[in-house]
């Protein structure tokens, strides 16, 4: 019994250092995608039961390619609940969602049913007949990063308890109103003397001219 436990543990290990699959988020995704990688990214959530199903064939895939001339494709999944910036950032609408990124160019795979799917996706270079998400929706665009700012701000926000937040917004909303009517109480209250002296500063004297009359 012993010895079943030890081959189990040992098993294990073994299974996990050669596990290639990276957990990406919000801090750590733009370090982790260089500029010329090409990945394999998984979106998905612990209570979706498709998602669950879809992650052994994401594993399968990963060991296939590792032993293909396409061992330089990176996979990565993403949980959206821990990380909902990313989530934003991407579009994802529905789950799971597999995308390609090469060249920071970012296609969904419409086929994910099967594992030779996704395989040839790579390895045929499937993907240079779908339109890569561009400009406005690019997740590498300035739209699609400030977009993943909002969906981490959110997340920040939503650890803190209603009232906190109903006093911050309150506070917020108190300096926004009361900052114009005491900057102009101030300039009211301002001494006598001292807008004369501007008003004298501001418009120098006018210089009488005499006139010479000519007969």
């Amino acid at each position: 019994m012993k010895l079943f436990s030890l081959l189990t543990c040992i098993l294990s290990i073994i299974v996990l250092c050669g596990a290639t699959i990276v957990e990406m988020g919000d801090e750590n995704f733009d370090e982790l995608v260089g500029k010329g990688d090409e990945w394999l990214i998984d979106f998905y959530a612990n209570w979706c039961g498709h998602c669950r199903q879809f992650e052994h064939k994401f594993h399968a895939v990963d060991r296939l390619l590792s032993k293909s001339s396409h061992r330089h494709v990176r996979l990565g999944m993403v949980n959206i609940d821990e990380n909902p910036g990313l989530s934003a950032r991407f579009f994802v609408s529905r789950l799971p969602t597999v995308v390609h990124i090469k060249d920071h160019e970012v296609r969904v795979l419409n086929s994910i049913q099967r594992e030779n799917d996704i395989i040839g996706y790579v390895t045929l270079e499937e993907w240079k007949q779908d339109k890569p998400k561009s400009g406005f929706i690019s997740p590498f665009g300035l739209f699609g990063r400030l977009i993943g700012v909002v969906g981490k701000t959110v997340k920040k926000l939503s650890g803190y308890s209603p009232w906190t937040m109903v006093g911050v917004l309150t506070g917020f909303l108190i300096f926004a109103f009361s900052t114009p009517y005491i900057l102009g109480r101030t300039m009211h209250n301002m001494p006598v003397s001292q807008n004369t002296e501007i008003k004298e500063k501001a418009t120098p004297p006018l210089k009488h001219r005499k006139s010479k009359r000519i007969d």
